[in-house]
Formats: C-alpha cells, structure tokens, sequence
C-alpha cells in the first residue's frame, strides 16, 4: 500500500493511549484493539508510552511546540478512528510463503488499517470513513492474490475467497456454499457483503 506508514509498537501505544480519552473513558476498548493486535494490555506502561512520543517526534508524525506535542495528520486520523470506533474488520490471507493481516477500525471521524508485521511494526493508513468498507477490503485481496498459484483470503465475519493453482476463484460467503466464481464476481460479493459497512459491531 502506497501510503501505508511503518510504526512501532510503542507509537502504536500512544495512538490507542491518546484514543482513549484524557480520563480513559475509552481504555476498556482500546484494550480491546490491543488484543486484537496482539498487544497485551498489562503492557501498555507508561514507559512504552513515553518511548512511542519521542520515536513519532523523532521521525516528524508529531511536532513540539512549546513543550505540547502536536499530532500530524496520520496520527490525527488514527486517533479520530480509534477515540470514535464503532467497527472493527479482520482479514488475512496467505499466498506462497507469505501470510498477511489486515484491521481495520471504522469510526465515525476516520477509519485506520492496521496491517502486523514482524519485530513489534504496524503498517498503518488512515482512511476516508465515507469510502465504501468493500474498497480496502478489495484491495487486501489484491495484494494476497498478487502474482502466479494458490492464495486465499478470510474476512471476518462470514467471506472467504480463494484462487486455486489452475487460476480458478472460489467464495464462500457465510451460510453458502464453495463456488466457482470470477474475479468481477468476487469485487461484487465484497461490495455486496460489506458495501454499507455491514459488519460486525465491536
């Protein structure tokens, strides 16, 4: 992903610190994004938090001003989508060796795309709210079903489609069975299934 940012776990801390709230009116969620993450919440200390503030400074995603720290845009729309998540989406898909993850928290102000990656970093991007649920999705399956051979994606809740080494693509939507399907026909069962970002609540 083009404009996806690469983040610690320690940034990541204080995004979903920030989230919730100057009182913590939001801490029981955001522990909730955190496990989600793998991410435990006993760990989430004050320290990590502190080491999160200075890496963001240190590479320009917040600014000091007058001793305040100043969120730039990528961390002003991940902490609009988490202090505001009302949805929250998974999906991973392996292809090859390669196995990839995909979160995404929707709110009412942004919506973040988290994807895990090895040594403790996030791939982050904050999103347009008002695009369609389906457009990212559509996308991770794109970059699963990248190049030649077999490749599979799952979305929770209920949407798994798969491409089988002959190139045939299949999809299984909750309550149905396999089918053989085309490649348009997956686009449109995506923008079917989650066009109104008709998922599951958090």
């Amino acid at each position: 992903m083009a404009d996806t940012t690469l983040c610690t776990f320690a940034e990541l801390e204080f995004l979903l610190r920030s989230a919730a709230g100057p009182g913590g009116e939001r801490a029981a969620d955001m522990d909730d994004v955190r496990r989600g993450l793998a991410l435990q919440p006993e760990a989430a200390t004050d320290i990590v938090t502190a080491a999160g503030v200075a890496s963001l400074l240190a590479r320009g995603l917040c600014t000091d001003e007058g001793g305040n720290v100043v969120p730039g845009p990528l961390v002003l729309g991940a902490v609009a989508a988490l202090s505001t998540l009302h949805t929250t989406t998974e999906a991973a898909g392996s292809a090859g060796d390669r196995t990839l993850q995909l979160h995404l928290f929707s709110g009412t102000a942004a919506r973040l795309a988290v994807y895990p990656g090895p040594f403790g970093l996030f791939g982050i991007e904050a999103l347009d709210p008002a695009e369609p649920l389906a457009s990212p999705l559509a996308r991770f399956v794109d970059r699963c079903t990248a190049g030649d051979g077999e490749a599979a994606v799952v979305i929770r809740p209920g949407f798994s489609v798969a491409r089988a080494a002959d190139g045939t693509w299949l999809l299984a939507a909750e309550g149905s069975p396999v089918v053989p399907v085309s490649r348009e026909d997956v686009v449109a069962a995506l923008v079917e299934r989650f066009g109104a970002d008709a998922t599951v609540s958090t």
